[in-house]
């Protein structure tokens, strides 16, 4: 499933070390795209996942304090622009 998260970041530098530890990722979550906002106080990312609670336990742990994340699953029927599936 196609899954995205929305980043609230609180610490740039902190949250750029902290993502840098998340990769290589493990099997069956991957990342199609990272948005990041021009002043990096935000950031949307693309992912693909089993499920949510798969990625949501592997990433918070990893981005701590340095940021807030919201998840939700994209409507792939309505969606615009999705890539193709990586996981089987």
């Amino acid at each position: 499933m196609f899954i995205t998260i929305e980043h609230q970041i609180h610490d740039p530098a902190g949250f750029q070390q902290c993502a840098e530890r998340a990769f290589p990722l493990p099997e069956a979550l991957y990342v199609h795209q990272f948005l990041p906002a021009e002043d990096l106080s935000r950031a949307v990312c693309l992912y693909e996942a089993p499920s949510i609670e798969r990625l949501r336990d592997y990433l918070d742990p990893i981005l701590g304090e340095s940021s807030t994340q919201r998840y939700f699953p994209v409507a792939e029927a309505h969606a615009i622009g999705l890539p193709a599936h990586q996981l089987a």
